[in-house]
């Protein structure tokens, strides 16, 4: 077996293990080691972590307990392994005590409504002394967003400090386990990674959070603040916009006819893009209030009108009596209701120097990354406008985008005011890091597949053709990034999914699922496998949302969720020329799947109808051959392969001529 690279001198390992001698007996020293673990790039982790089982120190023995109490599987196969080298040269590989301590008391802050909340627990360490561990919870999938621990704290202090916030209250440690594990299920529901240092707040995963949904929502109403009928409804559509079920359950619960809430708010797949309050009358015991809201649906916006009833209750706060969807209509691209048609400002400048240009992002409270783009990264600034006096929007929470791409920074806002602001700080001083070049006002989609990294310049915008797409038979292949932390499990789980597969390489591997029911050789999704990633992709959202599930299910100790992108080249791009002649079938075969999920599929640009629908109606056929028209125009077009390199128009055309002579 060929032995793996070191990458790491061993004057470089023997400066990171002098460091864990020095941090690992304390639980403040292991947060400071994770945090260390965490400035390693992903794919050199492994190769520290299995050098560092070279040096046989007995205070190793508790890192690498760390290791396997914090990571799970990811680190486990390593771990398990040095610690057997250990005991073989007689070292005690007994596992470490993280903390003895007695439940003192814990607070919460009265924010759920907001679907953020702080929680710290305190644990009795003895000498009057207890250990403070602080929690930033999300109901979002960004889950436990982050974790800190106080070490030594005196009771008295502690007691006097919770004294001075007002704002938190008192929560049996019930309580605190099951608002904890609620956060920690989004991210498992969003293969999402927690904040470090679950080897200490594991404990409260593991106690029973089976409650009583009374009890659940008796909870949410003791941690927020009271709301005015028109607030209660502006957070119910905040809530929904997060995917917050717990506190949507709890605004909808005894009784209340949720169905106008579920057809659409919460159908998977549905994205909220806009909702709130357009009308309220009463008095001062009933109020019933008009409500829209927006929702993009398999890249369709509708409109949704609502009525919503509600009523004082004996303790004169609010509840919804009454949740109805009085109507729903398709919005058309260019409408004055259409979201994605209002203007944003943006300031583009050429970057001068990074450096300095860092040194400012740095100083900027409220900012971060959001994803790195193929030349730069995306960075946000948010803002909290948790008063819900005002409808909530896809920008609702944002003050700022911004954009490093290339050597241009960019800076967009639907608050021009935010623009100035942020201007003048780039400017201030002698030296600046940045030079204007430019200022526009585009819509927000233009502004969302430029922060999604689709152009090399801002002002390749100005050349991008509204009606055009890359996309002119409807198909849009999109796909979910992983990385792995097992993949020899990983592959046993897509074997059971994916029938069908291909090795390219010792470490590279595709496979294809298809559907079980329906048409023979459906297609459903795409499995690449790397050595230490994974893509998952479909065409659609409504396929991704049921591959993930079906994906997902049981996974998250073995994958890490790492990011969304649409597929331009689509589900041929692996087709290079090697590929073909080792697998002249390949080709044919994706051809294959990819027409019969073509002429099956709902597409938007037939108006929700599948190329089997529409080529059986006039209105449908027409737009069949204005679908053909610009997939000939793009054709023509293009220099080398394409989104659509592998199917010729007349492929698409043959397609739809034999199902129609195999009906008749």
């Amino acid at each position: 077996m060929k032995k793996p690279k070191n990458f790491f001198p061993r004057s470089v390992l023997r400066s990171f293990v002098d460091d864990i001698k020095k941090l690992v007996s304390t639980n403040e020293g292991r947060m400071i080691i994770l945090e260390m673990i965490e400035d390693i790039p992903y794919e050199l982790r492994n190769s520290l972590i299995t050098n560092l089982g070279s040096f046989y120190e007995p205070e190793l023995v508790d890192f690498f307990y760390l290791l396997k109490l914090e990571y799970g599987r990811e680190f486990e196969l390593i771990c398990n392994r040095t610690l057997e080298k250990y005991s073989m040269a007689g070292i005690d590989t007994s596992p470490p005590q993280i903390l003895n301590g007695k439940f003192f008391g814990a607070y919460a802050s009265m924010t759920r409504q907001s679907g953020r909340i702080a929680v710290d627990v305190a644990w009795y360490t003895g000498k009057k002394q207890v250990q403070a561990e602080c929690f930033y919870l999300t109901f979002n999938p960004d889950g436990i967003h982050s974790f800190f621990l106080v070490e030594g704290m005196s009771q008295r202090r502690y007691e006097a400090d919770r004294k001075y916030l007002k704002d938190m209250v008192a929560i049996s440690y019930e309580e605190a386990c099951f608002l904890i594990s609620r956060a920690y299920e989004y991210n498992v529901r969003n293969m999402s990674k927690p904040a470090p240092g679950r080897f200490l707040y594991n404990k409260y995963l593991q106690e029973s959070t089976d409650f009583s949904c009374e009890w659940q929502r008796k909870l949410i109403e003791k941690l927020s603040i009271r709301l005015n009928p028109r607030q209660i409804v502006n957070s119910l559509f905040h809530a929904v916009k997060h995917q917050d079920l717990d506190y949507v359950s709890a605004l909808l619960s005894a009784g209340v006819d949720r169905a106008g809430a579920d057809k659409h708010l919460l159908q998977p797949g549905s994205i909220l893009v806009e909702g709130g309050v357009s009308d309220a009358y009463g008095n001062h015991e009933r109020v019933s209030i008009k409500a829209y809201a927006v929702t993009l649906e398999e890249r369709q916006l509708l409109h949704h009108e609502y009525l919503v009833k509600l009523a004082k209750k004996m303790d004169r706060s609010w509840q919804i009596m009454y949740i109805e969807n009085t109507q729903s209509k398709r919005v058309l691209s260019h409408a004055d209701v259409n979201p994605f048609e209002k203007e944003i400002s943006c300031r583009v400048y050429e970057i001068i120097n990074l450096d300095l240009l860092f040194d400012i992002l740095d100083k900027v409270d409220d900012i971060r990354e959001v994803k790195e783009l193929p030349y730069g990264m995306h960075m946000r600034i948010h803002c909290c406008e948790d008063d819900f006096t005002m409808p909530v929007s896809i920008m609702s929470d944002v003050l700022a985008d911004l954009v490093i791409n290339g050597e241009e920074f960019v800076i967009m806002s639907k608050d021009y005011n935010s623009i100035l602001e942020f201007d003048r700080l780039l400017t201030r001083g002698i030296n600046y890091p940045v030079l204007k070049i430019g200022e526009y006002e585009i819509n927000i989609l233009s502004a969302f597949r430029y922060l999604g990294g689709q152009y090399l310049r801002f002002e390749d915008i100005l050349l991008q053709d509204e009606v055009d797409s890359i996309f002119e038979d409807g198909m849009r292949f999109i796909s979910t990034r992983y990385l792995l932390k097992d993949r020899e499990t990983v592959l046993k789980q897509i074997n059971s999914l994916a029938k069908i597969g291909y090795r390219f390489s010792d470490d590279y591997d595709v496979f294809y699922q298809l559907e079980e029911d329906g048409e023979e050789g459906c297609f459903l999704a795409e499995y690449l496998v790397g050595l230490n990633w994974i893509t998952l992709s479909t065409f659609g959202d409504r396929d991704m949302n049921r591959a993930r599930r079906i994906f997902e299910n049981k996974m998250y100790d073995c994958l890490e969720f790492d990011g969304l992108e649409i597929r331009k080249e689509g589900i041929f791009d692996i087709l290079t020329a090697e590929i073909k002649k080792e697998y002249p079938d390949l080709e044919p075969f994706l051809k294959d799947i990819y027409l019969n999920k073509w002429y099956n599929s709902q597409l938007p640009t037939l108006h929700g109808m599948s190329p089997c629908e529409a080529y059986q109606t006039e209105e449908g056929t027409r737009l069949l051959w204005a679908m053909f028209k610009k997939i000939k125009d793009r054709n023509g077009k293009r220099c080398g392969p394409g989104p659509i390199a592998g199917i010729q128009l007349k492929e698409y055309i043959r397609k739809l001529e034999q199902k129609k002579h195999k009906n008749i």
